[in-house]
């Protein structure tokens, strides 16, 4: 080889070739080009020019970074879960240790992303909302739009190490949330919405619902809802959905289940399977669970309406047809006559399962959960004292004995049941991830706290014990869900505004702070949650800022056998105290508490009635105030 060849690249061109941009030959001292022009040809000297030094140095930053992350998708080991362990208490929720890693700069933005990634396709998929298909994501991920992995990545993280208590992974969830937000909205904006976009909102709504962002998540349910009814997806029947492949329409349903849980309901029709005498178990369409469980969110989105709605003069009774209360009441009990046995609980055997057998099948058991607490919420929010007692202060010398007394029964039954799940849950060290059972536990927590100040010493250890049963509970949850951390602080505020009155009839009586009470039923955000959406011109004139659904002032008594209603309920009225809360799904035995067998007591076993005059000695006053 002739090496007094010259080489086709030039190290360094000399000034005059530079500033022409023009390629220089490179001969020393002069190059031919500057000699045949006859100009003068200078080199910088030895030393590269800055600018090149620093493109280089860039170049070599950029190859770096892409070898990077070459050898992150070349890696075949499946990624490191974050742990679901929690701050709060020392108690692992894994039977086996896990391999913590804490959301710190130092991990890779592409590790920390498929971590998120497959937290929330293992907590929260099908937990409540049945967006993606079981197992079938992970293949297809690749070909996901950015808004809908930045939404997923949002809502995961929040099962990684600390949760929302750690600051550095509160901060990327809002970033990555905000960065998902923008790209739905750019796509809607330039008339390029996919099946992604759409995903992302359901799950956005979630996001915004949990963090007390109301207003945004109504805009998230009805921009979505607006847009999927242009769209032919699917029939009008819901179908079985526990292996439908098309997700267009388990995004449907899921829209159409959060809807209900978020408190913004649409009209779907085909969603209730209506009662017919001719319905038998043979010709019954089988909805599946997940289809169970969306039909129940509905009637738990008639609750949550039933709660928050005003009062008026001319409002019925509740055991009136046309009320609010039989309506839920009739729909409740129609689920339940309309939900096939292998759904229920003596047929799933949920107690006789392990740690394993749950995490293993989160997605079903996950709906599992949702359908037996959200079934044994609904009659505790019904038949909550102060709700009620709002709804009976115009009824006080019509109000049936009977129904006062089916109403406590109904609280008691079902707060038992609940209390159950809880230590079931407990006992497995399965953490909940769904934050719609939170709010149930929230319910049965100011059931507990109320009858934790009833005179009867063994009564109120009970209640006290439900109370904070359920406070822990709720703790570990809080560091997954802003809403269940704020619910939680309610839940301790209103534990300490509750302070001893006047002594009235030989019985303490207490006063609480019954706004506060209302809120947490409720689960009110806090009223600035207008300043997320609204400028400063609108904001003042929020409806949120409006007191006027909030229940009548003159409410404020706790009383001594769990909740004096309002002034205006008769004082003669009675009911007795709670049975033991229910820890089987068993009839509980009702002899013992009486304090000795058969006192007071006509027949045996299941047919045991209790006399009247028992209901005075146990209970004076559930809902009596003096007028």
């Amino acid at each position: 080889m002739d090496d007094s060849r010259p080489s086709k690249r030039t190290r360094q061109a000399c000034e005059q070739c530079r500033r022409k941009k023009s390629r220089c030959p490179g001969e020393r001292p002069v190059c031919s080009y500057c000699q045949r022009l006859g100009q003068p040809c200078e080199y910088a000297g030895d030393e590269e020019p800055d600018y090149a030094r620093k493109m280089e140095q860039r170049i070599k930053g950029i190859e770096g970074k892409i070898d990077a992350l070459m050898d992150c998708f070349s890696n075949q080991n499946p990624p490191v879960l974050l742990s679901p362990t929690t701050t709060l208490t020392a108690r692992q929720l894994c039977p086996e240790p896990v391999t913590e890693t804490s959301a710190t700069p130092s991990i890779p933005s592409s590790s920390l992303a498929q971590n998120a990634q497959q937290l929330f396709l293992t907590y929260c998929n099908f937990q409540p909302l049945p967006l993606f298909r079981h197992g079938s994501f992970s293949a297809t991920s690749e070909n996901r739009d950015p808004e809908l992995l930045l939404a997923m990545q949002a809502l995961g993280l929040r099962f990684s190490g600390a949760g929302i208590a750690d600051a550095v992974i509160d901060r990327q969830i809002k970033d990555w949330s905000e960065s998902s937000r923008r790209m739905a909205m750019t796509r809607v904006i330039e008339g390029s919405v996919e099946l992604s976009t759409l995903q992302a909102f359901c799950i956005l709504t979630l996001i915004d619902h949990t963090a007390g962002h109301t207003l945004k998540a109504g805009v998230n349910t009805r921009l979505a809802t607006y847009l999927l009814q242009n769209l032919r997806v699917g029939s009008s029947e819901m179908p079985n959905l526990e292996d439908e492949r098309d997700e267009r329409v388990l995004c449907r349903w899921s829209l159409h289940m959060l809807a209900n849980l978020v408190g913004e309901p649409t009209s779907v029709p085909g969603t209730r399977l209506a009662y017919s005498v001719q319905s038998t178990a043979q010709n019954k369409k089988d909805p599946g669970l997940v289809g169970c469980a969306i039909q129940l969110s509905e009637v738990w989105g008639m609750a949550q309406s039933y709660a928050a709605a005003p009062i008026t003069a001319d409002s019925p009774p509740p055991w009136a047809p046309q009320s609010d209360y039989t309506r839920i009441t009739f729909r409740h009990t129609e689920f339940e006559s309309l939900t096939p046995l292998r759904y229920r609980l003596h047929e799933t055997r949920l107690d006789e399962l392990t740690w394993a057998d749950l995490q293993q099948r989160r997605d079903f058991w996950g709906h599992c959960l949702f359908f037996q607490l959200i079934f044994h919420a609904i009659p505790c929010l019904l038949n909550h004292p102060l709700l009620l007692s709002t709804r009976l202060r115009n009824f006080r010398h019509t109000m049936p004995q009977s129904f006062i007394r089916h109403s406590f029964e109904q609280i008691t039954l079902h707060a038992g049941w609940v209390l159950h799940f809880i230590d079931l849950l407990e006992m497995k060290n399965y953490e909940v991830s769904d934050p719609t059972l939170g709010q149930c536990v929230v319910i049965v927590a100011t059931i507990y706290l109320q009858h934790s100040f009833v005179d009867d010493v063994f009564f109120r250890e009970k209640a006290q014990f439900g109370y904070d049963r359920c406070l822990s509970f709720l703790c570990r949850m809080a560091v997954r869900w802003p809403n269940i951390e704020r619910q939680v602080e309610n839940l301790r505020t209103l534990r300490s505004s509750i302070s001893a009155g006047d002594v009235q009839n030989s019985q303490q009586i207490w006063s609480v702070n019954v706004h506060l009470l209302w809120d947490i039923l409720i689960a009110t955000p806090p009223k600035q949650t207008a300043t997320d959406i609204f400028g400063p011109g609108l904001a003042k004139d929020s409806a949120l800022h409006a007191d006027s659904s909030t229940p009548d002032p003159e409410f404020e008594l706790i009383g001594s056998a769990g909740i004096s209603g309002h002034r205006t309920v008769a004082k003669n009225l009675v009911t007795y105290y709670p049975p033991e809360h229910v820890l089987q799904p068993t009839p509980p035995d009702v002899s013992a508490l009486l304090g000795e067998p058969g006192m007071g007591i006509t027949g045996t076993g299941n047919n045991a009635l209790f006399q009247p005059q028992d209901y005075r000695r146990f209970i004076d006053n559930w809902l009596d105030l003096p007028t």
